[in-house]
């Protein structure tokens, strides 16, 4: 049995062994998830518990605010507020959402509610649902029996706030001092007293049972926290001897191998190292080799086809699609720069096909491109198709100068062949300024708008596109 045969087979028991010990691991993991899910829970409970308790005292004390304000201030809406606050508590309107946190006093300067309006829900149905012990409950709801008792004596004396309205201002104010009096007294005072105390005892209770459910959850959390942490350090040990024996079935580490497994067929990277024959990564380097040679083979194919589906195959320069990927580019963003269009015709191009043949004529468009391609203003030169070039122009220049001057050098006599051969050209030039131009098809449109008046015109003619032309 081969050293990497061997190797191989206490991976393989390595690996039965890492798994059984996962699932462990897992098992183990989910009790503590647990555990600390009961502790969450324990906290909450208490939370919530908390949440109640400060719920109806809050009740109490804004309830109080609003009575004593609409008392001083004779204001309806602090009567409103009194009244919701009442509704809110018994359950006979919408909760607000997150009433716990800040709200009335929110209320006072904004004019609207501050928070949207979520469930209804009545405090004393919302504290049974929280399964508080009997000696719980029976604090809270005696608090809320002397709070429902309070509210009688502040209604009353809104009652009276609401009468003086209609009396003689001397009465009026007798009675609102009355009121006044009525909410701020030592009968009062007693009365909040009786709210709070039972409130005071219920945090007591509260406080003596949860934190012994907290207590109970947390030892737990932490007894199972303590296995779950040895059965990781086994797992790491499994998984380290995991990864010493993998090195020798792979030839190397996972980093080496993730390399050269992402690197395979390109051409532009460095060989791999020597490596065992008999592991992975001598196997890759095998099949890297053979697959670099496959790459550069279709590298050259590639920029052939690539070279052929842009460019014109007679004269060498930009075919149609090239061009119009070239003004695509350029008109995104806006030029910076004046720029303009040639559209450029041969004229008598056809008998010199008839006379002379059609090699004459290939050789007469190739004569012709490399002229354009040595046209100093052009950045790009195309061959639209048969006798018909296009021309890219960018830069501060006279531009009808330019192609009444390439349009003479064009019908100069050429030599082909010991023929002396001489064509005109008629040009259509479409100039713009710097800034948001047309489409490519509109800038295409009026170059060769242009050409077709000056061929119109008696050809060997440069014509500029005019918005009015009627060939426009």
């Amino acid at each position: 049995m081969s050293a990497a045969q061997k190797n191989l087979d206490r991976l393989q028991w390595l690996f039965v062994s890492t798994l059984m010990l996962f699932v462990v691991f897992t098992a183990t993991f989910a009790l503590y998830v647990f555990t600390e899910w009961r502790l969450d829970q324990a906290n909450e409970r208490r939370y919530q518990s908390y949440l109640l308790a400060d719920e109806l005292r809050q009740s109490s004390d804004d309830l109080t605010r609003m009575v004593r304000s609409y008392v001083a201030t004779g204001n309806p809406k602090y009567r409103q507020y009194f009244s919701d606050i009442i509704a809110i508590r018994d359950g006979t309107a919408p909760r607000p959402l997150h009433y716990n946190q800040i709200y009335w006093d929110l209320v006072y300067p904004r004019h609207d509610r501050p928070k949207p309006a979520g469930d209804t829900a009545s405090l004393i149905l919302l504290m049974q649902a929280a399964h508080f012990s009997s000696q719980e409950f029976a604090r809270l709801a005696s608090a809320k029996q002397q709070s429902d008792s309070l509210v009688r004596i502040e209604l009353a004396a809104m009652d009276m706030v609401a009468r003086s309205d209609a009396l003689p201002p001397s009465q009026a104010a007798r009675l609102r001092a009355q009121a006044l009096q009525m909410v701020n007294d030592e009968n009062y005072m007693q009365h909040k007293a009786r709210i709070m105390r039972p409130i005071d005892e219920f945090y007591q209770l509260i406080e003596q049972r949860t934190l012994f459910e907290v207590q109970q959850a947390a030892m737990q959390a932490r007894l199972v926290r303590f296995v779950f942490l040895l059965v990781t350090a086994g797992l790491c040990v499994l998984l380290l001897r995991m990864r010493s024996y993998s090195r020798d079935v792979l030839g190397g580490s996972l980093r080496q191998l993730y390399r050269y497994i992402v690197q395979i067929g390109d051409v532009q990277t460095l060989p791999a190292p020597q490596a065992e024959a008999d592991t992975i990564l001598g196997w890759l380097a095998r099949t890297d080799t053979r697959l670099r040679e496959l790459a550069q083979q279709q590298d050259l194919v590639r920029q052939q086809l690539a070279g052929q589906a842009h460019t014109d195959a007679l004269t060498g320069l930009a075919n149609r699609r090239a061009l119009i990927a070239s003004l695509q580019a350029w008109l995104q963003p806006p030029p910076v720069q004046p720029w303009a269009l040639a559209y450029l015709d041969l004229d008598g191009f056809k008998p010199v096909n008839d006379h002379y043949g059609h090699a004459a004529g290939d050789a007469l468009l190739q004569r012709i491109a490399r002229q354009l391609q040595q046209w100093p203003a052009a950045q790009c030169a195309a061959r639209m198709g048969g006798d018909e070039f296009v021309l890219l122009l960018v830069g501060e220049h006279d531009y009808t100068r330019a192609m009444q001057q390439l349009a003479a050098q064009l019908g100069e006599v050429q030599q082909l062949d010991g023929h002396a051969v001489q064509v005109s050209v008629s040009i259509g030039l479409a100039c713009f300024a710097a800034g948001p131009s047309p489409g490519v098809d509109e800038v295409l449109r009026r170059a060769d708008s242009a050409m077709y008046q000056a061929k119109a015109s008696g050809k060997h003619a440069v014509c500029v596109y005019q918005p009015g032309d009627p060939a426009g």
